[in-house]
């Protein structure tokens, strides 16, 4: 566990990244790249070997989604 905190501690700062999403890389040593998007448009990547991880980066780098409205999502009535 120490070497994971320790890992997440050397993520770069990036919590002002607007968006990220990950690519798969066939045949890579490290086959998921995580590109986040920062404010102005850069990108920055990051590698990692499972899509667990990734993901995880992401989720810790980048704003939850905004909650959705549920009103609209119900079949509409005597149609």
């Amino acid at each position: 566990m120490k070497r994971e905190a320790q890992r997440r501690d050397d993520e770069g700062g990036h919590m002002s990244c607007t968006g990220g999403r990950i690519v798969r890389n066939v045949g890579a040593r490290m086959p998921y790249t995580v590109v986040l998007t920062l404010p102005g448009g850069e990108t920055r990547q990051r590698d990692f070997p499972t899509m667990q991880e990734a993901e995880a980066f992401v989720r810790r780098n980048t704003p939850l989604p905004a909650s959705r409205s549920t009103l609209h999502d119900h079949g509409e009535e005597g149609a």
